[in-house]
């Protein structure tokens, strides 16, 4: 036995007795506020949306926040998703990843749990890419039963494409595809145009990056009706009007940190509500189970 399969194999130890932890202990106490779509008798599906968690071994109340909006997602009656757009965790690092992904795992907030890596995921401009890309793989197949190939992949759920890209270079501020990475796209959005399917992409990056893919992408989203883009990195706080905006033709939303504890309250995601002919997307603090009730928006196929 390598060295290799040796830590591989301490690490999952490791993990599984975080899992075992995570499920005993009481971390919020807080069991979330339930709710429910706004027409739970018409929806075809419905998934929660949240960015930038940011987990990192010395900020424990980050950490308990995190818990109270895993458990605050939870509650949603029809939340058959969630989807985690990037940066994840602060560094990288292998502990900061086994508590993000115990957590998930231990609370398992939806059927499905579909995460994003971010550049704070794959170095930052610092770390070592491949490796930490090779972790980020790894970790999706071994706490969540998630296949993601080389990092973006495509979901179908309940008749919705849900698309997930990731950036393949170790940069803060460039967002960068492979040409393999965009034949892939292309191939998944004309199958979901084929099929009349609603497309909803996510990534951790906005489109409007003056460098990279950026560019490109808007353009190739547009040509195939992308219904909604979703992506973080920006940390805007609290989510306004403005977060909801139009690039290139696409919907797009720019989601802000959940789980700060320094200068703003934590808990702010979205909710996507799918029904036949729209979609409907509301913002919502999971962690105090209240609504923007002045940010519904409705979207039509």
């Amino acid at each position: 036995m390598d060295i290799t399969t040796v830590i591989n194999y301490l690490k999952d130890l490791f993990a599984t007795f975080m899992v075992l932890l995570t499920m005993i202990s009481p971390f919020s106490g807080n069991d979330g506020v339930a709710y429910e779509a706004t027409r739970p008798n018409e929806l075809i599906t419905s998934f929660a949306v949240v960015s930038d968690i940011h987990v990192e071994t010395n900020q424990p109340e980050a950490y308990n926040n995190l818990y109270k909006l895993l458990e605050g997602i939870k509650a949603g009656q029809d939340v058959d998703a969630v989807i985690y757009t990037g940066d994840n965790v602060m560094n990288g690092q292998t502990l900061e990843n086994i508590f993000f992904y115990s957590a998930v795992k231990a609370m398992r907030p939806a059927e499905n749990n579909f995460v994003l890596a971010g550049n704070h995921d794959l170095g930052n401009s610092t770390g070592d890419y491949k490796t930490l890309l090779e972790n980020y793989i790894r970790n999706n197949k071994l706490y969540l039963g998630e296949d993601v190939g080389k990092g973006y992949f495509c979901r179908v759920l309940n008749g919705c494409y849900i698309i997930s890209l990731i950036s393949e270079e170790s940069s803060t501020w460039e967002f960068v595809m492979s040409e393999e990475q965009f034949t892939w796209l292309e191939g998944t959005l004309k199958e979901a145009q084929a099929a009349d399917a609603p497309i909803f992409v996510f990534n951790h990056f906005p489109l409007n990056f003056t460098g990279g893919s950026g560019g490109r992408l808007a353009e190739l989203l547009s040509e195939y009706g992308a219904d909604l883009f979703v992506h973080g990195h920006y940390h805007d706080h609290p989510i306004y009007s403005s977060n909801f905006y139009n690039w290139g033709g696409i919907n797009s939303i720019n989601l802000t940190r959940p789980t700060e504890i320094n200068l703003f309250d934590s808990g702010e995601g979205i909710v996507v509500e799918v029904y036949e002919n729209e979609f409907i997307v509301r913002v919502r603090n999971f962690i105090t189970g209240e609504w923007s009730e002045d940010l519904i928006y409705t979207y039509q196929f």
